[in-house]
């Protein structure tokens, strides 16, 4: 990680943990884990992130462990090998997907995100900004502006454009997902890079199955991931603070990567 990161992480923690202090945010990072693991069945339609404290431990614990994971898959998976003018972060969160393929690159592109929840819209501007990127986000339904980035490679290329849809597509309703996949595959084919990631856990994602079969016939790579994801400091602290006493992150991935020219 440079300089930047390590400036822009010790500036989540003081964005983020240090209002509500670390025994407050402990409690709230438990209670949005125990959320995603336990009742997964009531997250489509309904935000995670409903209450102050949830959404502190989202921007200030999960977010940079999904940027950290973003960063390692994007070079293990040589992602960032192809030209890339324009990342789009599809149902963006924080945005720090797309900030992690981003900083991969050697010449660094626009970012693009698309999120429906308003705070989160206005934590994506500020992770980009802290970290010297330049991009737009906006409010809107990802599977409707993946739906416009289709209309648009019908008339021209997708070539030098990445879509990243990171621990997004397992919050989307059935019929949504049902959509999506096959407007992203048309994207791959157009020369588009896509990167799609979830946990590892089967509960959070029984449709993966599916996607891994479809990407396969489209050329994808399906992978699991704990290797070389290791946990930075701060966060491994805050990680065995916080009850989880993990090693490394892990996570699966899909992924096809675009074409250059």
């Amino acid at each position: 990680m440079t300089a930047d990161v390590d400036a822009w992480m010790s500036a989540l923690l003081e964005r983020h943990v240090q209002p509500l202090g670390k025994p407050a945010f402990l409690k709230a990072v438990r209670a949005l884990s125990a959320r995603y693991v336990e009742r997964r069945d009531q997250l489509p339609g309904r935000s995670p992130i409903d209450s102050a404290g949830k959404r502190a431990a989202f921007a200030g614990f999960f977010a940079p462990m999904h940027f950290m994971t973003t960063h390692v898959i994007v070079q293990l998976m040589k992602l960032n090998e192809s030209r890339i003018d324009t990342v789009v972060d599809l149902g963006c969160g924080t945005g720090v997907a797309g900030a992690a393929w981003a900083l991969a690159q050697t010449d660094r592109p626009a970012l693009t995100g698309v999120e429906q929840h308003p705070w989160a819209v206005e934590e994506t501007k500020w992770n980009w900004r802290t970290l010297g990127l330049e991009g737009r986000v906006r409010r809107g339904d990802l599977v409707q502006a993946c739906v416009r980035l289709r209309q648009t490679s019908r008339r021209s290329s997708s070539r030098g454009t990445a879509i990243v849809l990171a621990w997004t597509v397992n919050e989307l309703t059935d019929d949504s997902r049902r959509t999506l996949l096959p407007l992203v595959l048309d994207l791959a084919r157009e020369g588009a890079s896509v990167l799609v990631i979830e946990p590892v856990a089967r509960r959070a994602a029984p449709w993966w199955d599916e996607w891994v079969a479809t990407f396969g016939e489209a050329r994808g790579v399906a992978e699991v991931w704990p290797v070389g994801i290791e946990l930075k400091p701060p966060f491994d602290d805050l990680d065995r603070a916080a009850g989880f006493r993990r090693e490394s992150l892990t996570a699966r991935s899909l992924s096809i990567r675009g074409s250059s020219t």
